[in-house]
């Protein structure tokens, strides 16, 4: 079994209401693997002389569940929210999928196969520096020794207890909640669902049909972008049209059914979460209609190998309350107060 049909089996069964039959053999394993998050934990609290604590607050914005939570949108957002707020945000990240181990600062222009697309991605839609390493706490430090700012932005690290940090944040898909609410494998949790009340903050995506209380938000899209020649052009150019639609996104069909909403005609071409395509696989489809990526997919193709056929589709966070923008300014009167 390929595993996009694995993803896609285990999801299937992950977000029903209840725990399904056929992951029963998995529990064992469910059980294991709690063990192992609490052994790891504990460990990390133990080890002398303990967590790297930076000398500038940390916001690590995290999951429970296994992706498709809108988490890498959000903290695009929120660089560009606290940038205006004249707070300097340096962003960590471990840099999955990505072949070097770090620390190092991604360049904008970098190579996914490189430094992982989500980086990449932050990179260049934010400007701010964005480091990648293994060790997120290695990663801060190169950050500090390197760059001048106010705040650490751990995207993702939740579970990475060598840094300390002063506000932890999570994302949730609204429309799915905690699934099955067991761990990993036998659910999509990382962490008990108990975890989620220990944050500072759950943002929710979506509609919120049975998940927590918390700051909601959606995904919006109005443009695509030539990835040749970067001309933009609303999405509802393309309305009516036949479009192949790639998504290599934790919850694919969210992309899907975004640009059906603008009256796309979307032939589906669902990926595993990170996963890529050859050029020229998508070249060879048929009929010779437009290919729309998401932007995590985009960043993965060089310049040279796209077509004039290939374009990207950003997304946009909205918010759906004022108190989104409070819990904003709140933390970042914080960290004003915490660097004078």
């Amino acid at each position: 079994m390929s595993r996009r049909r694995m993803e896609t089996f285990l999801v299937r069964h992950w977000y029903a209401p209840r725990l399904s039959p056929v992951l029963y053999p998995l529990v064992p394993l469910a059980g294991l693997f709690g063990m192992a998050s609490l052994i790891r934990q504990t460990l990390a609290e133990l080890r002398l002389p303990g967590p790297y604590r930076p000398p500038v607050p940390v916001l690590v914005v995290g999951n429970l569940t296994v992706g498709g939570t809108g988490k890498t949108p959000l903290v695009i957002w929120l660089v560009e929210e606290f940038r205006e707020r004249g707070v300097r945000v340096g962003v960590i990240s471990r840099g999955y999928k990505g072949c070097l181990a770090g620390p190092v600062r991604v360049p904008p222009e970098g190579s996914a196969r490189d430094f992982g697309d989500e980086p990449v991605l932050i990179a260049r839609r934010t400007g701010s520096p964005v480091v990648i390493g293994r060790n997120r706490a290695q990663a801060a430090r190169w950050l500090l020794e390197h760059e001048t700012i106010d705040l650490i932005l751990s995207d993702d690290g939740l579970q990475h207890h060598r840094l300390a940090r002063d506000v932890e944040w999570i994302t949730v898909d609204g429309s799915r909640g905690w699934g099955n609410r067991w761990l990993l494998p036998a659910g999509p949790l990382r962490e008990r669902v108990g975890r989620s009340r220990q944050v500072d903050a759950v943002w929710v995506k979506g509609p919120a049909s049975g998940s927590p209380a918390g700051y909601p938000f959606e995904l919006t899209a109005r443009q695509a972008i030539h990835l040749c020649d970067q001309e933009h052009r609303p999405l509802g150019h393309f309305a009516g049209q036949t479009v192949h639609a790639v998504s290599g996104i934790g919850h694919p069909d969210s992309f899907f059914r975004l640009l059906a909403a603008h009256g796309l005609v979307v032939q589906p071409h669902p990926l595993a979460d990170h996963g890529h395509l050859p050029v020229g696989q998508l070249h060879a489809w048929r009929p010779e209609a437009p290919i729309l990526l998401t932007e995590k997919d985009a960043v993965k193709y060089a310049p040279e190998e796209c077509s004039d056929r290939m374009w990207s589709v950003p997304v946009e966070v909205t918010v759906g309350t004022p108190s989104c923008f409070l819990a904003i300014d709140e933390l970042a009167a914080r960290v004003r107060s915490w660097n004078r």
